[in-house]
């Protein structure tokens, strides 16, 4: 069985995963670089489709190679307006805009280090495939892509911004502006959208999305809130990238202002208020469009359905549905529905403000939000 000495750059890496556990302390400077090229030299692309690289780690000290080599490959424009949208934000910053709070320091706290760091020697460099993730690249031109290493990510998480990276190399890569995506992908029914469109910031899939948002209401009550937050995400970097970055800045622990977090609160505030009432516009239109449905067992239980997942949704937000739309407006929404007076005395009695429901995350996952 043949054995290997662990090199001074493992040694490292062991004593700060140790620290990682026991204690907190600045990370230490790395000796690895990462090699990167486009897989079978494929350096053009277009946007929407996924940017694949290759890449395999080497010992700078002594030239060998090493394993595991997992990277995050990270995109630059090559040019100032190269890119549409920012770098992402952590999901819970729209919840922390909603309830007009952001996040303290993030770093200096004590954790693990689930990925492994390239520490078992290799005789030739093991290429493997990376895929960028988010943020994508969002309109056509050069870009440069790099890599990180996954664990160096996760220490930097731990101990801030003092972690240095490894080198990369740089592979520059072309996106054309063939949107042949948006074509198929916006064309979709009820509420069965492709994930791409939440993904890349663009008019015409937010406009898709709005679209169905009576559909998604019908649905349920999580598909609805999921959709209110991916369009007020999309829209808050197409139409204003100032407050993203904003909102990225203080989510590395930047000092906020009472006055930018009031300004934050009352636009993300007012976009979920135009959405929530559009929503509802909607219901009521399809229900004065269809004069011959009135009475249709199917056709009224779907309406219903429609303004209880609509409230209940909105009652998850931060200060609750009244704060969204008030029970004047649900009560004129109601009845322009054709609901009786009696089926809305129900409705108000039953469905209340606030609710202890889940908060949407933008990887789609799910969490309990934070008290107001």
């Amino acid at each position: 069985m043949q054995t290997y000495l662990a090199s001074p750059w493992l040694l490292k890496k062991l004593a700060i995963a140790f620290l990682a556990v026991v204690g907190c302390s600045p990370a230490l400077g790395q000796d690895v670089h990462i090699l990167l090229r486009a897989k079978d030299g494929k350096n053009w692309f277009h946007l929407g489709e996924a940017i694949v690289m290759e890449a395999a780690c080497v010992e700078e000290g002594s030239g060998q190679y090493v394993l595991p080599c997992n990277v995050v490959l990270k995109d630059e424009p090559l040019s100032f307006d190269g890119r549409l949208s920012l770098d992402r934000i952590d999901s819970l910053m729209l919840e922390h805009a909603q309830c007009g709070g952001f996040p303290t320091q993030p770093y200096g706290r004590c954790g693990t280090i689930s990925s492994l760091a390239p520490s078992q020697p290799s005789q030739r460099p093991m290429w493997h495939n990376a895929t960028l993730q988010e943020p994508f690249p969002t309109t056509a031109g050069h870009y440069r892509i790099t890599a990180n290493l996954q664990a160096e990510l996760e220490e930097r998480e731990i101990f801030g911004d003092a972690q240095k990276l490894s080198p990369s190399d740089e592979v520059e890569i072309v996106l054309d502006d063939n949107l042949g995506w948006k074509d198929a992908l916006t064309r979709f029914h009820s509420c069965d959208y492709d994930d791409q469109l939440t993904l890349l910031p663009d008019g015409d899939a937010v406009a898709a999305l709005r679209r169905h948002l009576d559909d998604c209401a019908v649905e349920s009550d999580r598909d609805f809130s999921d959709l209110l937050d991916e369009v007020v995400w999309l829209t808050l970097q197409l139409d204003r990238p100032d407050l993203y970055m904003r909102m990225r800045e203080l989510e590395q622990a930047e000092p906020a202002e009472e006055h930018e977090v009031s300004k934050i609160q009352l636009w993300t505030h007012d976009r979920y208020r135009d959405l929530l009432l559009e929503t509802a516009h909607k219901l009521v239109g399809a229900y004065k469009a269809h004069p011959e449905l009135h009475g249709d067992e199917d056709f009224e239980e779907n309406l219903e359905s429609g303004f209880e997942n609509w409230h209940d949704a909105a009652a998850t937000l931060c200060g609750g549905a009244d704060n969204y739309v008030t029970r004047t407006e649900t009560i004129k929404f109601l009845k322009d529905a054709g609901r009786s007076q009696k089926y809305i005395s129900a409705f108000l009695s039953e469905h209340k403000s606030n609710l202890p429901g889940d908060l949407h995350e933008y990887n789609r996952g799910r969490r309990s939000p934070a008290a107001p």
